[in-house]
């Protein structure tokens, strides 16, 4: 060991004048934890949370009701954004974290069944609210909603939920577990959330894109918004009936035969006429454009196709650089893999055992192309087991051809769009569909930040009161987001600000000489330039702004 540069006696630890004995000076003291409720107790009160959840749900005083659902979801949104807590910690989160001080509102009044009550009145009332707090947070912080962004995710859970008729096994990275479908439509310069909706778990994207649009487009009473999607927006069944209910929209759309001649015409040339370069100067897309006719084969057959009519779309061909990388990867890496289980099969399992069967070994040939791989089969010849002088002949050969027009093909993607207006040229609707992160962004604060689970519920109406609840926390959340960006600095986020009051408490108690005091703690000059600058200087916190600290 080295030898200790502090002497006996340096005073060390302490510094001089300090006194590790404690003196008393009050009689008692207790302190609460605020933390970031001191931040967001403002927001939730200008976006009017607990006004338009009491105008809307009737007090039910005649039941012994003491407080009511709009007092009691602003405390649980004030939860989602502090701390996610199960429904049954939600009293014992209140008593510390001075609920009664900050909402008025003693933890008592927070028991299970309160809460169930709650969670039963905000299902029950869900549009209502979603399309009130929606418009009034529009007004209130100035946006002007003209396009929308709109994603889908999934909440997953652990458990058996065998009452539940909507968390149900799905699609996803997690078929295993039963999951709920939530979506969201983002308003794309703000990136703040203006709807969700809750779906069972085994709904398919494709299946919810225009139900949602069309409630939004009521929600805000707008026509002509235009909508931004991913994939499952952009297939074209939803495309025939995006246009025929007039909805703008702009989505990539999956591949499909009707795109084939639109590939087939574009030139590299062309393709060279519009780059958009990578970091190191490198081309990192191209962009041209195309008018493609938009019909199915089944329009005339399927009842869920039925009145729809055919269109011409805007199409854009993108060439993707990072795209192009994977699906040659991709594609050599099934090459190789197809290329070796036939020459195994050719070589050494052909007329040998069960592979005398000449159905049965062309049923393993056949193997070879099923899932991602199937497309192969043209490229290798379509394979074929074939009986020659007694013996079985595995035969196929490789069209060089048919390869040279795939690898053509590398990193093209469709983007459909029936905005015809042509102010958006080619190049503004291409930058649209890369602007993602604002839907994106959204759905890692909801799992990561605002947690939508622990959820340990059972009941079908308390899981979707609980995930409205948790909506409203999202919007909250990308609320203060915006704010920050707008007054404060444009790299300024929710979590770095709520943690700039995380040391924030309030004390009450009494001191030696009998005087009783109440105060917040803690709270610093840069605290009361935040809020000013933030614009949540307002109602219970207008005094804030004359508050001159020592």
């Amino acid at each position: 060991m080295g030898r200790n540069r502090y002497s006996r006696n340096s005073g060390y630890p302490f510094k001089s004048g300090f006194n590790p004995k404690p003196k008393k000076i009050f009689r008692f003291k207790t302190e609460k934890i605020l933390g970031s409720l001191y931040l967001t107790r403002p927001l939730l009160e200008r976006m009017q949370i607990k006004a338009i959840i009491d105008n809307i749900i009737p007090e039910r005083k005649e039941n012994g009701q003491i407080v009511t659902t709009g007092e009691v979801s602003e405390v649980l949104v004030a939860n989602r954004l502090h701390h996610p807590r199960p429904l049954c910690d939600i009293e014992d989160w209140a008593e510390v974290c001075g609920i009664e001080e900050l909402y008025e509102l003693k933890p008592e009044y927070l028991n299970d069944d309160r809460l169930g009550r709650a969670l039963e009145d905000l299902e029950q009332y869900f549009e209502e609210i979603i399309t009130a707090l929606s418009l009034h947070v529009i007004t209130e912080f100035g946006l002007n909603p003209e396009e929308i962004l709109w994603d889908t995710t999934s909440i997953y859970f652990e458990g058996d939920y065998d009452a539940s008729e909507m968390l149900r096994f799905g699609y996803g990275e997690k078929p295993d577990l039963k999951q709920l479908k939530l979506s969201l439509n983002v308003e794309k310069e703000s990136g703040i959330p203006l709807r969700a909706d809750i779906f069972d778990g085994n709904r398919a994207d494709v299946a919810i894109v225009v139900e949602n649009l069309k409630k939004l487009r009521l929600t805000l009473k707008k026509e002509d918004l235009l909508f931004t999607g991913d994939n499952a927006m952009g297939t074209i069944p939803n495309c025939l009936k995006l246009n025929s209910n007039k909805i703008r929209f702009i989505a990539p759309s999956p591949a499909s035969t009707l795109f084939e001649q639109a590939f087939a015409s574009v030139t590299e040339e062309e393709l060279n006429l519009l780059v958009f370069p990578d970091k190191d100067g490198s081309a990192k897309f191209k962009v041209t454009e195309r008018g493609v006719f938009i019909n199915h084969p089944d329009l005339d057959k399927n009842p869920e196709l039925e009145g729809l009519k055919p269109f011409w779309a805007r199409c854009l061909i993108i060439w993707s650089k990072s795209r192009a990388k994977l699906e040659k990867e991709k594609r050599e890496k099934y090459i190789n893999a197809v290329k070796e289980r036939l020459t195994d099969i050719a070589a050494a399992k052909l007329n040998h055992r069960r592979y005398k069967d000449k159905d049965y070994a062309q049923k393993q040939v056949d193997n070879c192309f099923k899932g991602p791989k199937h497309y192969l089969r043209k490229v290798f010849g379509n394979p074929t087991i074939i009986e020659k002088g007694g013996y079985l002949k595995l035969n196929y050969a490789l069209n060089e051809d048919l390869l040279t027009k795939l690898e053509q093909r590398d990193g093209l993607y469709p983007v459909v769009t029936n905005v015809y207006d042509q102010s958006y040229s080619t190049e503004e609707l291409f930058l649209r569909t890369r602007r993602k992160y604002s839907v994106e962004q959204p759905m890692r604060h909801l799992k990561s930040k605002i947690k939508i689970r622990p959820m340990f519920l059972h009941i079908d109406e308390r899981i979707r009161g609980l995930a409205l609840v948790t909506f409203i926390a999202l919007m909250a959340y990308c609320i203060l987001e915006h704010l920050a960006k707008q007054n404060l600095d444009p790299k300024a986020t929710t979590n770095l600000l709520m943690k700039e009051f995380a040391a924030i408490v309030f004390s009450v108690g009494e001191m030696l000489d009998g005087t009783h005091f109440q105060t917040v703690g803690n709270v610093k000059e840069r605290h009361i330039r935040l809020i000013n600058k933030l614009g949540l200087a307002i109602g219970s916190y207008a005094a804030i702004s004359e508050v001159q600290l020592e």
